[in-house]
């Protein structure tokens, strides 16, 4: 086996002039597979990262009674429950309590003469979701301090609306739930730069909103999970949650999709019940258009493998074509078919590798240019999968594996049947066809 290694690598070398252009193409269709699935993967993963602190977590769970709002009356408990999870293997990061309103109709906020309205408020507590917030794009501002009740942050395309700035004073109305309009004055702390889709959301202290909204000061409606790689673990976590809080209160089924979680909420029940949600359910449309985008890809990189195929088929029909008087030299001494079949599928597996390690180390060059230098315009689709105003590109280990297998797959696959052919050619015949 080390001789054909030897042996095929000699001749890789030796063909390296007709391999050029070939191995060009292995480069080039490589360095398209690494950026489009860098891409991608990176494009979700900032979609996910946003979505869970717009939901409050990668999983969250959720407490109905026949309102159409969530309610955790046993906080503790459901906590309790989220710290079992590292006993079941889910790596925990950490956990949010939030109050949140909903009411695109009665939250306005105020300054200097503009209002604008929001889509919901959500009540927080900074030092338990401060590792979380500071993912925020800050354009101004931090997370406030620990315990800071006069403080709001808001995004981007709230403050530009206003016209307001880090330090100025905010006007926040909201409706309260005995049907009175309450205003507080807030401070501006931070300004993130976020897209419309997950913009029109302002963040208080949780017990700032349930003054607003005359409840009582500990209500929590909320309590989400962040998890460690969320996209791999979320649906087993949500599930092993719902177990955990199945041994002290009362529970429903996991919900899978936004249908789900939308007949959970109005469903009418004699008492209070929780249920488990995840990002993946609350995005449901985003996330059916990322996929269809992968697939989308995933066909033509297809079709650009199958036409590397064909080159890699007819560059090695060739090259057993001119050396055909050598493999009849090699079969007249002895050499078994077995042998020169694989003394040229060594040389396609060469080829192949080459392209990968050269295709990729081209590929990752390109994204990191794109994601230290690229800048893009600040419109709702750019931000919706940006992170930080960057495009963030994810490659992990079992995405590199599959661009190998890909790649020197098709490489090897192309080579086969030349291959094959070489094999089947008796030393006779090849010594008088190499004359």
């Amino acid at each position: 086996m080390i001789y054909l290694i030897f042996t095929a690598m000699r001749n890789f070398f030796r063909n390296k002039k007709r391999y050029r252009v070939l191995l060009m193409a292995l480069v080039v269709i490589t360095a398209v597979l690494t950026i489009v699935l860098g891409v991608v993967l990176g494009m979700r993963t900032a979609l996910y990262e946003k979505a869970s602190r717009y939901f409050a977590g990668n999983i969250v769970v959720m407490g109905y009674s026949g309102k159409s709002f969530s309610l955790i009356e046993n906080p503790e408990e459901v906590v309790q429950s989220i710290l079992h999870l590292e006993t079941r293997g889910i790596p925990v990061l950490g956990f949010s309590r939030r109050s949140t309103y909903y009411d695109f109709n009665n939250i306005e906020l105020f300054f200097s003469g503009y209002y604008i309205k929001q889509r919901r408020m959500v009540g927080v507590e900074w030092d338990l979701e401060r590792p979380f917030l500071n993912g925020f794009n800050f354009i101004e501002g931090s997370v406030p301090l620990a315990g800071d009740e006069n403080s709001v942050l808001i995004s981007s395309t709230t403050a530009d609306q206003l016209q307001i700035a880090v330090g100025d004073e905010l006007i926040v109305s909201i409706r309260s739930d005995r049907g009175r309009t309450n205003t507080a004055g807030l401070i501006v702390r931070g300004v993130f730069s976020e897209s419309s889709f997950f913009g029109y959301q302002t963040y208080v202290h949780r017990y700032t909103l349930n003054r607003l909204r005359e409840a009582p000061l500990d209500r929590v409606n909320e309590i989400g999970v962040y998890l460690r790689n969320p996209l791999s673990i979320e649906a087993e976590a949500a599930m092993q949650l719902t177990l955990e809080l199945e041994k002290v209160l009362p529970v429903f089924s996991v919900m899978e999709t936004r249908k789900e979680y939308a007949e959970q909420a109005r469903k009418k029940r004699d008492n209070l019940e929780y249920g488990v949600v995840s990002v993946s359910a609350q995005l449901e449309e985003i996330r059916d258009l990322i996929q269809a985008i992968t697939i989308i890809t995933g066909v033509v990189i297809i079709i650009f493998l199958g036409i590397v195929m064909v080159g890699v088929g007819n560059t090695f029909t060739m090259i057993v074509w001119e050396r055909t008087r050598e493999i009849g030299t090699l079969r007249a001494l002895g050499m078994q078919r077995i042998r020169i079949i694989f003394s040229f599928l060594i040389e396609s597996v060469f080829l192949g590798f080459t392209g990968v390690i050269l295709g990729m180390l081209l590929g990752i060059g390109v994204l990191e240019i794109i994601r230290n230098f690229a800048s893009f315009p600040p419109n709702m689709v750019s931000t919706l999968f940006l992170t930080q105003g960057r495009l963030y590109w994810l490659l992990p280990p079992r995405g590199i594996l599959l661009i190998i297998a890909l790649v020197a797959g098709a490489s090897i696959l192309g080579s086969l049947q030349a291959s094959l052919r070489a094999g089947r050619l008796s030393p006779v015949e090849a010594l008088r066809r190499g004359k």
